[in-house]
């Protein structure tokens, strides 16, 4: 039999067994005695006082176990194993189911999927629990969530909550499911804590390799008094051999932000894995909101443990929201056979061009060749409707409904106009600094973002020029165009983007960068690092740079080193002039919303100022309905989600209350987005020998293949039995003799006092006495 405590830093209160001793020795402390003749009549016998004496003793004692037992029982002491403990154990579980939801759950190849074996073993579980044992359910996924946080002794509200568990998707990190299951148990108050892990046996999850990691779930574990122990069950038990897997990876969107008619094109890759021979021949389909484009179905060969690139084009004929989707015919692993991407296909986006050099004659301004490229007088519907301002007249007021802001060679940025630039790009606003011979390099020095570090991506030293032009002129190296938005225009004879001449540029100094930031995301969806590195996009074969980006917030700000008119190159001569604009606009405008993003990070979206947010809501792959909150600003208000800890399509429409049925109604918002995942869950190697003895060791987990083998080890353990409610008891015995104890010595106490008063002599009566005492005090005067 072994006892140990729950709270045993409690047991510093025994400390105050010492308050009745210092009790004690104080009511002894001696006094002034005045001796009086009569009062011989009153004293005590030696035999009295040797009783009232041992009863004070025994009085102090009892209290002092008073205070003892008060302090044991709030250190919650315990008994494991023993005669005592198995004759009054009332021993209760708190157990914390953690329940594998990636997608790999979901694997056909078998008449049940390992998810739906899960959800059955864990309610077979409850049946073998007691009344007072309380529950707690985490569906492990990317990030773990808790489906039930606290834990409960309502198991029919647990078969509901498993029943309800979303279908699998994603991965999973069982990792931290079970750090989660620790921290959960931390609260509970049971002697017996218990992880139950439901899971296909799958090696990727565990991050067997991670030593630290698992060092710190140690730590955990062993931080409560009762160590929590860890059950891992395979639910799936695969069968040992080869299991053939078609995968689809993350799409690779040309633009999420395109006009009706303009091309978006989807590169993706397909994998065949789970197998070293043979090879597979897919068909592979393109769907548009959930509909299969006849004309866009490809096969590929792919070998064993190969993959095959895709590419599909499409065109929107119409304005709204949408997502794009590769998908493969059907095999025994659905949650990987599509990939989805949302594209918002908007009327046209407004762009701002502030002329730094404005002139009577339009022909003459630095932004006339911009404005006929990006909004022809002779369209009708153009892609990007963009409008013309002063630069000594561009106001706060002039980023009203702006996606993207153009700086055509303004002398400088004033304070005011610096600020409000900084907070349109924060919130996901676009803006393009395009120099020119009328820029002052010392006020582009100075410009500061709201925490007091450098706005623009690089530093401006000084304009060179071309001296040696016979020699073929500066132009854009082709290999250095490798971003994907600046891609098209690489490789391109004759009129080029690469072919366009420069005159004149500045130097830029990207070595006087800003510091980057902690990587991550913000309260309103923005990267936390809102100065990140410098991104040289464009390169001149003299080597320097052209074009320099960097995220800033969730915008992004791009300095073009030359002049956006026909001044200092021969750029807008050229037929990818227009090209290259629109494709600047598309990519900037991206960062007003964010539709396609990872597991956890926040969803956000561009709405009406006069939009009633209650009356919508998000609704998660899953089907439920989540509420936004508002984000953004005055310029841009927005809807934000941060609850993504499901992969898949999320939609954000007015309520189903609110329209009577699932379906907008007319004028109503609705809007896709795309919560994507980590593909590597489509390897379904399973833990092997090693990896498990690595996890298991020194007690950390233990395996157990099914639900008697579970029953064998937990129940048959020693019974563990909280002691206090018996400690209490005998207080209560203790406190009930202490106030007989004292009662009892009161009463000897006016007995003894009775005895004495009979033994004094009739002479010595009360009158006498009162005579004596007379005599004795008149005697006094005369002396």
């Amino acid at each position: 039999m072994s006892l140990d405590f729950i709270n045993p830093l409690l047991l510093l209160g025994l400390a105050g067994i010492a308050l009745p001793v210092l009790a004690h020795l104080l009511s002894k402390k001696k006094y002034d005695v005045v001796q009086w003749g009569a009062m011989q009549f009153l004293e005590l016998g030696r035999n009295a006082r040797r009783k009232v004496r041992l009863e004070q003793i025994l009085l102090m004692l009892l209290r002092m176990g008073m205070i003892a037992l008060v302090a044991l029982a709030v250190s919650r002491p315990w008994l494991a194993g023993g005669c005592i403990s198995s004759l009054v154990s009332t021993e209760t579980r708190d157990v914390v189911f953690v329940i594998d939801g990636s997608y790999s759950m979901g694997w056909q190849g078998k008449a049940e999927t390992p998810h739906a074996a899960a959800v059955g073993w864990a309610k077979k579980f409850l049946d073998e629990l007691r009344p007072g044992d309380s529950i707690a359910v985490i569906d492990a996924r990317e990030q773990p969530r808790a489906a039930i946080a606290s834990p409960t002794r309502d198991f029919q509200h647990v078969r509901d909550t498993l029943d309800k568990l979303p279908e699998p998707s994603g991965s999973a990190d069982l990792a931290a499911a079970v750090t989660k299951a620790l921290q959960t148990l931390g609260r509970a108050s049971s002697l017996s804590r218990e992880v139950v892990v439901l899971g296909d046996g799958q090696a990727r999850s565990w991050r067997a390799g991670d030593a630290t990691l698992w060092t710190s779930i140690d730590a955990l574990r062993q931080e409560p008094a009762v160590e929590p122990r860890i059950w891992v069950v395979d639910v799936a038990r695969h069968a040992p051999g080869e299991k053939p897997n078609l995968s689809v990876e993350r799409l690779q969107l040309s633009r999420q932000l395109t006009v009706p008619g303009f091309p978006v094109r989807v590169r993706t890759k397909v994998r065949y894995t789970g197998t070293t021979t043979g090879a597979a021949t897919p068909r592979i389909h393109l769907h548009v909101d959930g509909q299969r484009i006849d004309d866009r179905t490809v096969k590929h060969t792919i070998p064993a443990e190969g993959e095959a690139s895709v590419e599909f084009e499409y065109r929107f004929p119409s304005v709204g929201s949408h997502v794009l989707s590769v998908v493969l015919d059907e095999d025994d692993l659905p949650g990987d056979n599509a990939a989805h991407a949302a594209v918002t296909v908007a009327e046209a986006i407004p762009a701002l061009l502030v002329d730094g050099d404005p002139q009577l004659e339009p022909t003459r301004s630095e932004t006339w060749f911009a404005q006929k490229a990006l909004t022809p007088a002779t369209s009708a519907t153009p892609w990007v409707r963009a409008t013309v301002v002063p630069w000594d007249r561009f106001t706060r007021d002039s980023l009203t409904g702006i996606a993207v802001v153009f700086l055509a060679n303004v002398p400088r940025i004033e304070p005011a106009q610096a600020e409000f630039l900084d907070e349109f790009v924060r919130h996901g606003g676009g803006l393009v600094v395009a120099l020119g011979d009328k820029v002052d390099a010392e006020s582009y020095g100075r410009l500061r973002d709201a925490e007091g570090r450098p706005l623009l991506p690089a530093v401006l030293e000084k304009i060179e020029e071309d001296t040696e032009a016979a020699l073929g002129g500066v132009r854009v190296v082709d290999d250095s165009l490798q971003l994907p938005w600046l891609a098209r225009f690489r490789a391109k004879e004759g009129d080029g983007f690469t072919e366009a001449r420069y005159g004149r540029w500045w130097k830029l100094d990207l070595a006087a960068k800003p510091p980057a930031g902690r990587a991550g995301i913000d309260g309103d969806g923005a990267h936390s690092d809102d100065q990140t590195q410098a991104v040289r996009a464009a390169r001149l074969n003299t080597g320097d740079p052209l074009l320099v980006s960097r995220r800033h917030g969730r915008g992004e700000i791009l300095l073009f080193a030359s002049s956006l008119d026909a001044d200092w190159n021969t750029l807008p001569a050229r037929p990818d002039y227009v090209s290259f604009l629109h494709e600047t606009v598309f990519h900037l405008a991206t960062g007003l919303s964010a539709r396609n993003v990872q597991v956890g990070e926040p969803l956000l979206l561009p709405v009406p100022a006069d939009l009633v947010l209650d009356d919508y809501a998000f609704h998660a792959p899953d089907g439920s309905a989540l509420p936004p909150r508002a984000a953004g600003d005055e310029l841009r208000p927005a809807a934000r989600l941060g609850e993504t800890q499901l992969a898949g399509i999320y939609e954000f429409r007015r309520r189903a209350s609110e329209n009577g049925g699932a379906q907008p109604g007319p004028g109503a918002l609705r809007e896709f987005f795309v919560v994507d995942f980590d593909r590597a869950e489509s390897d379904l190697a399973v833990l092997d020998e090693p990896a498990r003895q690595d996890l298991a060791a020194g007690d950390r987990l233990a395996f157990v293949s099914t639900l008697d083998e579970l029953k064998a080890a937990m129940f048959t353990d020693s019974s563990r039995t909280e002691v206090w409610p018996l400690l209490l008891f005998v207080f209560l015995a203790i406190l009930v003799g202490e106030v007989v104890m004292t009662r009892r010595l009161v009463q000897g106490g006016h007995e003894a006092l009775d005895t004495a008063s009979a033994s004094v002599p009739q002479a010595a009566s009360l009158d006498g006495f009162l005579s004596e005492v007379n005599l004795a005090m008149e005697g006094g005067q005369k002396h």
